[in-house]
């Protein structure tokens, strides 16, 4: 065995152990959005719809998320249990399209794969954001393998009616999956029909109607089934959750992606500013039109749907004035990762690679074990508290009193017989309008019957305190002492109004 080969092992052996830690530390945890998940899985395996807190919305991002998880819950499967079991099978299905893509890039500039596809799942693994998110529950790491296999299926080595037909079904499904999916859409058709011509064209012409007929019903059917289902139950088709994505005014979202993206993955900043540097590339040969090659200008054909998407993704967040978050960089990063890896390999001096990586791979892990653990304590510490308040309501109000919250996600899991009344605009896209005016959101409220409120301060004057528990901070901070800093978390009654 060459030492290359052992090398490779070490790394992929070092990567798999680093996943399995965090599955067991991050066991207990769940992001509140992924209890939306679970409400909505839950009301739909019970056959009430796309119902959230015994209210019909349309506020989940990802319906083809909750049918998975209705799934494995309409044969009796615990939800948390079918949530967790979920986001281990497709954190390996995507470390495994990511090993895939890796080599098929590395195929396309005619260079012998051997090692490397281990190093872009190491940079990927050691990524605060994958160990924040691989197993919250969440969607993002299954769309990121999603937009890696759209792209090597639209551009496939070799092209066949296999690939046209995935291709197209993978694109159909895609908006169901993540919303950000929709723009592959549009960013793949070019190439779907490069392919389609290259592979019907020596075809019958009644099996190319059929062939047709059958790849404008996979793009299509997903999309036309959640559009009608949404236009009949809801009214209308986009989420409510869009207008709480806008950033505040005056907010730089071009900085803001650079700052979240520079966290979650130095090792594509670190390796894309060695690709820059004149100083550290090495001489690269031309090698014309030679046929292993799959390259334009250099970029492997295979990368260059996932390549037009981001910009497109990059765009629309700036007009869009979208406040990025960090699953969104989640989703796009991983596919730009092995790209960004894969071009370092054919024009950066070793030396400079493997500093790069190294560094980028011990950055990402001590950010991980600096402030992700931190986070993900209080996180699950937070969990536990908003149950203990759970209790006390279930216990206390009597059913039906309405409650006003702004994270919905596990008081509404919890709360079924208790009323909420989400101030985030989720269940009631009303609630949009006072996301940045804190006393307007408290009159909205009232309006909308709340009676209690879950805040941190007094909602209003006279509001009496009812119960408390102090939670640590559970934002995003680069200083890890802030993690020991907390604020309360308080149930207040509402003062009577003149009309009660």
């Amino acid at each position: 065995m060459s030492p290359r080969i052992d090398r490779t092992n070490w790394v992929l052996l070092l990567s798999l152990v680093w996943v399995t830690v965090w599955l067991y530390f991050t066991w207990p945890y769940w992001e509140d959005d992924a209890y939306i998940h679970l409400e909505y899985a839950r009301s739909l395996a019970e056959g009430h719809g796309f119902v959230f807190n015994n209210r019909l919305s349309n506020g989940d991002t990802s319906p083809l998320w909750v049918l998975l998880l209705t799934l494995p819950m309409r044969f009796g499967v615990d939800g948390l249990w079918a949530g967790k079991l979920l986001t281990v099978v497709c954190c390996v299905a995507t470390l495994v399209m990511l090993w895939h893509f890796t080599r098929m890039l590395l195929e396309d500039l005619a260079v012998p794969s051997g090692a490397r596809p281990a190093w872009p799942m190491a940079l990927f693994v050691s990524s605060p954001y994958f160990c924040y998110w691989a197993f919250s529950g969440m969607e993002a790491v299954a769309a990121a393998g999603w937009v890696m296999l759209q792209s090597s299926l639209l551009m496939p080595h070799r092209a066949s009616l296999r690939s046209l037909l995935g291709a197209a079904a993978c694109l159909g499904l895609g908006p169901l999956l993540r919303p950000e999916l929709s723009l592959m859409a549009v960013v793949g058709l070019p190439f779907l029909l490069w392919q389609a011509r290259s592979v019907l064209q020596p075809s019958a012409p009644r099996t190319r109607l059929w062939v047709t007929a059958a790849i404008l019903l996979a793009l299509s059917l997903p999309l036309s089934v959640w559009t009608a289902y949404a236009l009949q139950a809801f009214g209308h088709v986009l989420p409510n959750t869009n207008a709480a994505k806008q950033a505040p005014p005056g907010a730089w979202v071009s900085l803001r992606l650079l700052q979240v993206g520079a966290l979650g993955f130095p090792g594509l900043i670190l390796l894309a500013s060695a690709l820059a540097m004149p100083g550290l590339r090495k001489p690269v040969h031309d090698p014309g039109n030679s046929p292993q090659r799959r390259a334009w200008h250099g970029v492997p054909f295979t990368a260059l749907p996932l390549l037009a998407w981001a910009l497109l993704v990059g765009v629309f967040y700036m007009v869009n004035h979208t406040h990025v978050q960090t699953r969104y960089v989640l989703v796009l990063a991983p596919g730009l990762l092995a790209l960004v890896c894969v071009l370092a390999v054919v024009r950066v001096r070793p030396w400079a690679l493997y500093t790069a990586t190294l560094s980028s791979i011990a950055v990402g892990t001590g950010i991980s074990l600096l402030l992700v653990i931190p986070h993900m304590r209080n996180k699950i510490e937070l969990i536990g508290s908003t149950g203990r308040m759970a209790s006390y309501i279930e216990a206390t109000l009597p059913p039906g009193t309405p409650v006003a919250v702004y994270a919905i996600g596990q008081f509404g899991y919890l709360l079924r017989d208790h009323e909420l009344v989400d101030v985030g605009g989720i269940t009631r896209p009303s609630a949009s309008r006072f996301l940045y005016d804190e006393k307007a959101r408290v009159g909205w409220a009232r309006a909308e019957g709340a009676r209690y409120f879950i805040w941190g301060e007094a909602p209003e004057p006279g509001a009496e305190l009812v119960q408390a528990f102090d939670a640590h901070n559970v934002g995003w901070f680069m200083n890890p002492g802030a993690y020991a800093q907390s604020a309360p978390v308080r149930l207040w009654r509402l003062p009577a109004s003149p009309k009660d």
